[in-house]
């Protein structure tokens, strides 16, 4: 197996010590993107927030240090849910902290569970009815922000070449959004700069 296409399937599902190096380097590589997110996100004390595709938790640790409420962190590797779950959140008022294994478009979880969803880095792995699940576990008028690395920057990059990756502009991401059932005039595609060279896409909408 190639390196490159080995690079891709561990971002999809880490696992191993490769998968704990590659959660290292990313949590690094995606730190503008996550404050980026979260300040959209915009969390309030009484939220339950559902982290979905979690990793290694530092997307969770950011949110609580800024607004300790109560947050689910779901993942579909147990390499990131172990490190996820050993994290110091350094939980002050108010923060609480859940782990779940799990896959979107299966999570377990009831119907409008949530207030908010959280989904960095994920959509890459997702078709439509895996974001729809995530609209499912959201209340009437919850609020889902995911991120994206645009197809523009991304394509650059030699992993995503072997086939693990949906990539994204703009139109494509609002698409995605309506075909998983959100209303297109509850959908704002925001192009952000997430790093040096890099164009990201954040995605708000509304249950």
């Amino acid at each position: 197996m190639g390196v490159m296409k080995a690079i891709g399937q561990q971002l999809a599902h880490p696992q191993g010590w490769r998968g704990r190096l590659i959660g290292a380097v990313m949590d690094r590589a995606n730190r503008q993107a996550t404050w980026l997110a979260l300040a959209r996100l915009a969390a309030r004390p009484q939220d339950h927030v559902l982290d979905a595709g979690c990793g290694t938790g530092a997307a969770t640790a950011a949110l609580l240090n800024g607004m300790p409420c109560r947050v689910t962190c779901v993942d579909a590797s147990p390499t990131m849910l172990r490190r996820a779950q050993g994290r110091d959140y350094g939980l002050g008022r108010n923060g609480h902290v859940t782990f779940h294994l799990g896959r979107i478009g299966a999570l377990p979880f009831a119907a409008g569970q949530f207030d908010a969803v959280l989904a960095l880095n994920v959509l890459y792995f997702c078709d439509v009815a895996g974001l729809a699940d995530l609209r499912r576990v959201l209340r009437p008028g919850g609020r889902l922000v995911a991120y994206v690395t645009a197809r523009e920057s991304m394509s650059r990059w030699p992993f995503v070449r072997h086939g693990t990756h949906r990539l994204f502009d703009a139109g494509t991401l609002e698409e995605m959004f309506v075909q998983a059932g959100f209303a297109q005039g509850r959908i704002v595609i925001e192009a952000v700069t997430a790093g040096p060279g890099v164009t990201g896409l954040i995605a708000c909408a509304t249950a």
